[in-house]
Parts: structure tokens; sequence; C-alpha cells
């Protein structure tokens, strides 16, 4: 307990909370795969689709590894609840609703992507900042 796994998808380890991010990462993306294949979706909302749930399949191993448990908790929901939230009500639009509306879906995958990427700067301004304060005692240290 309380040690990563290894994802059913091959990702690398994940702390328990992302186990089912995973899982329903996996999911999703096998439903806008099979919705594209069935010619119910366009080619952009597949791919864009495809692109994120990668990107957070990526992240998520990364995100074990600080274990900040109001980002472990900020990501669980971006997935679950409002990926999901955009997703499935979409998927069960007609064709030509789902024609009208894919702006909406393409919108709210994008506003998913850039709080991922704010996620992933604010990690990596932490990481920044500790090797610079880091290389400053090492400096003061050894000079």
């Amino acid at each position: 307990p309380g040690q990563p796994k290894t994802a059913p998808n091959g990702t690398s380890d994940v702390i328990p909370i992302f186990q089912p991010v995973l899982e329903y990462l996996g999911v999703l993306e096998e439903m806008i795969i099979s919705e594209g294949q069935k010619h119910n979706l366009d080619n952009e909302i597949v791919e864009k689709s495809c692109a994120l749930f990668l990107r957070l399949q990526r992240v998520l191993p990364i995100l074990s590894e600080l274990n900040n448990d109001d980002i472990n908790h900020t990501i669980k929901r971006l997935v679950m609840n409002d990926l999901n939230s955009v997703i499935n009500p979409f998927l069960r639009l007609s064709g030509e609703a789902k024609t009208k509306n894919r702006r909406i879906l393409l919108d709210g995958l994008k506003d998913v992507n850039n709080r991922v990427t704010q996620i992933v700067k604010t990690i990596e301004h932490k990481d920044l900042m500790e090797l610079q304060s880091r290389a400053e005692l090492l400096h003061h240290r050894y000079s």
C-alpha cells in the first residue's frame, strides 16, 4: 500500500490516487477512437483528445514523485469530473448536434490542456527555484 504501481497501459509508476485516473483515461481514449472509427467524431476531435490523454498519462508519473496532495486532487478532478463532463455529453449527441457543437468540446479539451500546462509550469518553477537555491548553497560552501 502506498507504493506506486505500473499502470495498465504500460506507463511508468503512479501513486494509488492516480490508478483510477489512468484507467479512466484509457476508457476515454478507447471511446474516442471507437467513435472516430465509426465516423461519429471528426479527426481533429480524435487527435486533440488522444494528444491530451497521452499528455496526462505522461504527466501523472511526474506528479506521483512530487506527492503534492493539492495538485493530485486537482488532476484527479480535472480528468474524472471536468474532462468527463465535456466528453460524455458530447458523445451522446446526435450526428448533427455533434457537428454544430464540436467547438464546445474542442474548447473544453483546450481548457483542460491549459490547466495541465499551468500545473507543469508550477512544478518546473518550483524545481528551478530549488535548483537555484541548491546551486547557491554549493557555491557558498565550496568557493
